[in-house]
């Protein structure tokens, strides 16, 4: 390999996360409430051209929303864009989903696609127990 060809790989590899694809990705754990809302913030050290907001692997049907747009919302998932001046700041994309149920509970995908590398993602494991909306509305109709 010569010295061009090492500069340019060394050029896309520091355009990366470090959490290229599905697999390197980092988790996020949290813990939602029946009939509330949750918002998790994916952070990113390099800005993209597209959005990505997806539930299980990301696959064509699995994609929730996927725009170009700093703001988009598709039913009751909605997602933000806010971007980063590196190397100061991150670049943040912002997913919610609004009015949750029990088969929410999965595995989520917050991404970002770059024009000149590969998409970097992170892992969103949301949990949402049962029961916890019905004892809250239970506790504010007895008060």
């Amino acid at each position: 390999m010569n010295v061009g060809q090492s500069l340019i790989c060394f050029f896309f590899l520091t355009l990366q996360d470090g959490k290229i694809g599905l697999i390197n990705a980092k988790i996020i754990k949290r813990t939602g409430t029946e009939g509330g809302n949750i918002t998790v913030g994916c952070s990113f050290t390099f800005s993209g051209y597209k959005r990505i907001f997806c539930k299980d692997k990301c696959k064509k049907g699995d994609i929730l929303i996927e725009t170009e747009e700093d703001t988009a919302q598709r039913g009751r998932y909605s997602i933000t864009y806010k971007e980063g001046f590196f190397p100061k700041s991150n670049t943040f994309v912002y997913v919610s989903i609004r009015n949750l149920t029990q088969s929410d509970s999965g595995r989520y995908w917050c991404g970002l696609k770059r024009s000149l590398s590969f998409p970097s993602y992170d892992e969103i494991e949301l949990r949402v127990p049962e029961g916890e909306f019905l004892l809250r509305v239970m506790l504010l109709t007895v008060h």
